[in-house]
């Protein structure tokens, strides 16, 4: 014979009682009545994996009605029951946050918030957001824009509050504001410059711009220029510019000496001195200062005139003695 049955105890033979084979009841042979396999006997985890995402095709058995009759459903029917009973924010009416069953809760019954079209608003008699929950962690709202992320957060570590690039708390820090009320801005534009060494027998008879910003104390931004001694301005604003000149070996046979802060927009003439008046060693001290409005990318240098006489005039080196500042304000 191809094949055999073997069995061990059959019990019963009956049509009504169908047949038990070693203790499992068996009623027809199609097995086509209801309840003939009892659910503890199916063995799901014998069974082969999906291996893949569950589609709207794929099927399930249902009770139906719990009656015992049992139906197929597809995916896609569980999908559309589970979604009835939540009901997404961009599904809701105006101020509605969602709806579970048959309760809808809204933004400004249960919490004075209003949403409408993107816009959340925080009303009531005292309206307030916290963020945190007086944790030792850093707190933060990230503004996601499409070129550049922005942040504004509490760097629990230093206790500061920060405005910064990009989402991560801390790394590209532009304003800082600690506990005792200090403001800092450590990217905003600054420099302080002096000239590395002596700047010998200044041309006469027409304007010359010696390089007395060829070293740098800082340069916040990096603007200026140590090449030429002149700064670029990064962004339109208003920049506040000091100069102080040491003047030596001053010609007393000039006529005049000048000194200017040249910018793209206007050139300002502090001082223009008689070369009589310096000191008894021949020196000659030039300051100014002006806050100048300047756009993207105009530029400020220092500039000196001695109208004539002899080419013997020289700029103490050092940041002591002969400096250019710049800072923007604002």
């Amino acid at each position: 014979m191809a094949s055999e049955i073997k069995v061990d105890t059959i019990s019963e033979k009956t049509g009504a009682n169908g047949v038990t084979i070693d203790g499992v009841n068996i009623k027809d042979s199609a097995l086509a009545t209801a309840g003939s396999v009892p659910l503890s006997t199916i063995d799901i985890d014998g069974g082969t994996d999906i291996g893949a995402a569950i589609v709207d095709a794929d099927l399930f058995i249902v009770d139906d009605g719990a009656g015992g009759t049992n139906r197929k459903v597809t995916a896609s029917r569980i999908k559309t029951y589970a979604g009835g009973a939540v009901t997404a924010i961009n599904n809701a009416t105006a101020n509605e946050l969602v709806t579970i069953g048959a309760t809808t809760t809204e933004l400004d019954a249960e919490s004075g918030l209003t949403y409408t079209d993107g816009a959340l608003v925080i009303g009531g008699t005292t309206p307030s957001l916290t963020i945190g929950d007086a944790g030792a962690e850093d707190t933060k709202i990230v503004f996601d824009g499409n070129a550049q992320d922005f942040h504004i957060g509490l760097d629990d570590s230093a206790d500061d509050l920060v405005i910064g690039l990009g989402s991560a708390l801390g790394t590209t820090t532009h304003m800082s504001f600690d506990e005792a009320g200090h403001v800092t801005m450590p990217l905003q534009s600054s420099f302080f410059a002096y000239p590395s060494s002596t700047i010998s027998n200044i041309t006469t008879g027409s304007q010359q711009t010696p390089a007395v910003g060829n070293a740098e104390v800082w340069d916040l931004n990096s603007d200026l220029n140590t090449t030429n001694s002149t700064f670029t301005a990064p962004v339109t604003g208003k920049y506040l510019f000091t100069v102080h000149l040491e003047m030596k070996a001053i010609d007393s046979a000039c006529s005049e000496y000048a000194g200017r802060i040249v910018t793209s927009n206007r050139t300002y003439e502090f001082v223009s001195l008689d070369a009589r008046i310096f000191d008894a060693d021949g020196n000659m001290p030039w300051m100014g200062s002006v806050v100048a409005d300047m756009d993207a990318d105009d530029t400020c240098y220092i500039a000196v005139l001695q109208s004539d006489g002899t080419a013997q005039t020289d700029i103490t080196a050092g940041a002591t003695r002969t400096w250019f500042q710049g800072n923007l304000l604002n």
